[in-house]
């Protein structure tokens, strides 16, 4: 008989660590621990995005109604067209940054997804089921659930578990 031993979880560090590491990387499998601190990371770089982009939104709102109001008062116009275009700049600035960030982070967060679904006996293929209308909402149930599945302690045809160690009865 075979007993497995279960390794300690990840920490968020390790785990980002982890999933940088092996940045395009899509062999191999992943831990539940490694895949969900990465989704974690990617929630809080979302929310801060969001946040950030209302934020300016609000701001660029605000003086616009500001420049309707002064339409007749060039000094007044001129300044708050000043305010707006320093606005729209780093607004810009705060878009391109958000892309690039963005980016750098879809390579490892593909990589890793597949890897969990390597740990649950899946193909990582089964990821692009997202890019088809309608069938993703359906589908990110499925990748929900087989997400939250323990891997199995065996080796499997994606490699050995990363979380079970084989030892000797």
């Amino acid at each position: 008989m075979e007993n497995y031993v279960s390794t300690p979880t990840l920490s968020f560090v390790q785990a980002i660590k982890n999933c940088f590491s092996k940045y395009c990387c899509f062999t191999g499998r992943a831990r539940r621990s490694e895949y969900w601190w990465f989704a974690v990371l990617n929630y809080i770089w979302s929310g801060l995005v969001y946040y950030a982009v209302n934020y300016k939104l609000t701001v660029k709102a605000d003086l616009e109604s500001q420049v309707m109001e002064a339409v007749f008062d060039q000094e007044k116009m001129n300044a708050l067209t000043a305010q707006a275009e320093a606005a729209d700049s780093t607004f810009m600035m705060l878009m391109i940054v958000c892309g690039i960030v963005g980016l750098v982070l879809l390579l490892p967060g593909l990589g890793v997804a597949c890897r969990r679904l390597h740990d649950i006996g899946k193909s990582g293929w089964w990821l692009l089921l997202a890019l088809v209308p309608l069938v993703n909402c359906i589908f990110a149930i499925v990748i929900l659930i087989w997400t939250i599945k323990d891997g199995a302690k065996e080796t499997n045809q994606y490699g050995p578990s990363p979380k079970y160690i084989l030892t000797e009865a």
